[in-house]
């Protein structure tokens, strides 16, 4: 396919009364409807991420309300002692460096929560978990006024029911900090005064709009008891692991748990009872059990068995009435190879539909021809029947298991049509492709068993084309959405796109082409305007342009520009929660050093500050303009009549006319660099 620019597809035909995704017209082509981002301000301010953080990531949709995460705290960080800038908004300012856990210093947030709606205005704001404190410009753990000012945790959405409930997972809450009861601070010996512990590592929670309630793990995961008849056999608390990753309407939520210790764990857990028993004929200061295992946590040095795991919980109460572990596929110790049987072995529950027998779908170890483990994990499901769930592989078959790397299955809808992704050897690269399976039908009979085998559909071409996809949500209509590539040149970062596709019609289409204009940053122009485009009806569009003369040194002026690049999770009703990249200036930073009070010197990179006018200086290019830069905001997609439809030319849309689906030939590619962007990827693994 030659890199000739595609028009965007217009659709002539009327959207039915409700919008909703998946109605098809009578030639068997999907009625799209236009889309339109609400939660943009009247000055083409994206409303995506929380106020004093960087990134701003779509989670979910939640009755009236979408579920974002904000990623990275601003550091604002001037070079003089007011070092607090509080109202440059649009602009990206540095970002807080996160450095690693340590037991000698506190744990400090990074990704928080907020929730979005037409009540407020669509203005993201935070949601508290176990601590009410959202992200603040330069907090200061050496100020002991400023220590709790500071967010302590990281929390993540990762599904909602559609209605009210909304799961995810958090770290502990940072306790006080531990003295150390063994160090004497003016003795001979180094040693630390306090310790800084956290009760757990991560924890599944299950939210609706009063409250909220943790998941635990099992029990044998939260206490370590040694063997070891020389050492301390008072149990220790190690606090286990747990995920929650998708919740339905009924409370049945859907995730993965630690259900036992790892053998190498068992070691490091007896290593740190004996590092807490003094010895008279040693120096070394002994550690606290609990701070001993809490820098094994930080380090890696204790990991679990994890399983996918269903907790049932009151929809109104939250308290979890029952909790099970799902099968694995195979046990452990009854491997036939004993070098197998202590290795660490996986499985998620990712996904759980609504249905009278409820669908189970994830990823998990599988056994290879020989009935040894295979180190990848692939796609498997849980189908509910008679109140057990029986657990059913999808893909590969072992004939196809040296071209397919890896598998996930990510979501299901109340008809059993499950999706996810497919990881597999094209054209001598590894890509991801998404793929989708009808879990409702019979499995297939193999060699090793049944199974159910996913199907990769064609995105823009009439074959397989080598573009990255990934699936990540579907809704009962049968409506898939997610992100793929955009670009052609198979040696160098591709940039991706938001992707809606209709199973029902086999019809696939970048979500940009289903948006307004003004969704996309244009605003109607008049001939003799600068940088006027027409539309196929004729009407003349331009970039809004920002002129911003209060925030900063200078007046500077930049082009609005708005592409959706994943969508996350699409409800029945249409509405999309997704991911955008936005424009916008960079504010200019140089590097300082700084002397310390004991006299060592640091560097920090801080913000430019004009000595006559006190604003911050934005960064310009060669030919003296605001330099702007790319970065992440959740938005929220509405349908709307499909007049509304914007048929101005998408230049990396790829995609063709109507009925002219391309071949997957290729001439010139395209050139572009993808622009750095940490995807939020409903972590679940």
């Amino acid at each position: 396919m030659s890199p000739k620019l595609f028009a965007t597809r217009k659709v002539a035909l009327a959207v039915s009364a409700a919008m909703s995704l998946g109605v098809a017209s009578a030639q068997a082509q999907t009625v799209w409807p236009a889309y339109e981002i609400v939660n943009i301000n009247e000055v083409f301010s994206v409303r995506g991420t929380l106020e004093n953080t960087r990134n701003g990531y779509g989670a979910s949709v939640v009755g009236e309300s979408t579920l974002g995460i904000a990623k990275g705290v601003n550091d604002a960080t001037v070079d003089d002692e007011g070092n607090v800038i509080d109202d440059v908004i649009d602009a990206i300012l540095p970002e807080e460096s996160v450095t690693s856990n340590s037991v000698f210093r506190p744990f400090v947030g990074n990704n928080f929560l907020f929730e979005q709606n037409a009540g407020n205005g669509w203005e993201p704001v935070y949601v508290p978990l176990l601590e009410d404190t959202p992200p603040k410009l330069n907090p200061d753990d050496e100020d002991p006024d400023e220590f709790d000012t500071n967010p302590r945790t990281n929390a993540f959405y990762f599904g909602a029911d559609g209605t009210s409930l909304r799961v995810g997972s958090t770290s502990a809450l940072m306790e006080d900090p531990v003295t150390n009861e063994n160090c004497d601070p003016e003795g001979e010996t180094d040693c630390s005064e306090f310790f800084y512990h956290r009760l757990f590592e991560n924890r599944g929670f299950v939210q609706n709009e009063v409250g909220f309630n943790l998941l635990l793990p099992p029990a044998n995961t939260l206490t370590y008891v040694t063997e070891d008849e020389e050492l301390d056999p008072t149990p220790v608390v190690t606090g286990g692991n747990s995920v929650a990753a998708a919740v339905n309407i009924n409370g049945l939520v859907a995730g993965y748990a630690s259900t036992d210790f790892t053998e190498i764990s068992t070691e490091n857990l007896d290593a740190c009872i004996a590092a807490a028993e003094p010895d008279e004929d040693s120096d070394v200061v002994p550690t606290p059990v609990e701070i001993c295992i809490q820098n094994q946590q930080n380090t890696g040095g204790i990991s679990y068995q994890t399983r996918a795991y269903l907790w049932q919980v009151d929809p109104v109460t939250l308290e979890a009435s029952d909790q099970r572990e799902l099968d694995l596929g195979f046990v452990p110790e009854e491997l036939p190879n004993e070098s197998d049987r202590d290795n660490i072995y996986l499985a998620q529950a990712l996904g759980v539909s609504t249905a009278v027998d409820n669908y189970v779908v994830g990823r998990g170890n599988q056994l290879s021809n020989s009935d040894r483990p295979l180190s990848a994990l692939y796609a498997q499901s849980w189908l509910q029947q008679g109140g057990d769930y029986e657990l059913f592989p999808i893909g590969p078959t072992r004939e196809d298991s040296e071209r397919v790397v890896q598998s996930i299955a990510y979501d299901v809808n109340d008809n059993g049509l499950a999706i996810g992704v497919v990881r597999r050897w094209i054209d001598g690269y590894e890509r991801n492709k998404f793929g989708i399976v009808d879990l409702s039908q019979e499995p297939e009979d193999f060699r090793d068993g049944k199974r159910f085998m996913f199907t990769e559909p064609n995105d823009f071409f009439d074959s397989r084309s080598d573009l990255a996809s990934i699936a990540r949500s579907v809704n009962n209509n049968g409506i898939v959405v997610g992100n793929i590539e955009v670009d052609r040149v198979k040696n160098l970062p591709r940039r991706v796109r938001a992707f809606a596709y209709d199973s029902t019609q086999d019809d696939f289409i970048n979500l940009n082409e289903l948006l307004t204009c003004g969704s996309r940053g244009y605003v109607p122009a008049q001939e003799g305007d600068s940088g006027v485009e027409e539309d196929e009806e004729g009407r003349l569009w331009k970039r809004y342009t920002v002129v911003d003369s209060e925030n900063f040194s200078t007046t500077i002026e930049y082009e609005v520009e708005i592409i959706a690049v994943d969508a996350n999770e699409i409800a029945d009703d249409g509405t999309i929660t997704a991911t955008a990249l936005v424009s916008l200036p960079r504010v200019k930073t140089e590097l300082k050093e700084f002397e310390n009070e004991d006299g060592t010197i640091t560097y920090r990179t801080v913000v430019v500050i004009d000595e006559d006018t006190g604003k911050p200086v934005i960064e310009n290019d060669a030919n003296g303009n605001p330099t702007t830069n790319q970065v992440p905001r959740a938005i929220v997609l509405k349908p709307v009549s499909t007049d509304q439809m914007c048929s101005l030319t998408i230049e990396d849309g790829l995609n063709p006319p109507p009925n002219e689906r391309q071949g997957a030939s290729l001439g010139m590619g395209w050139l572009m660099a993808l622009t750095s962007l940490l995807f939020w990827r409903r972590r679940r693994g």
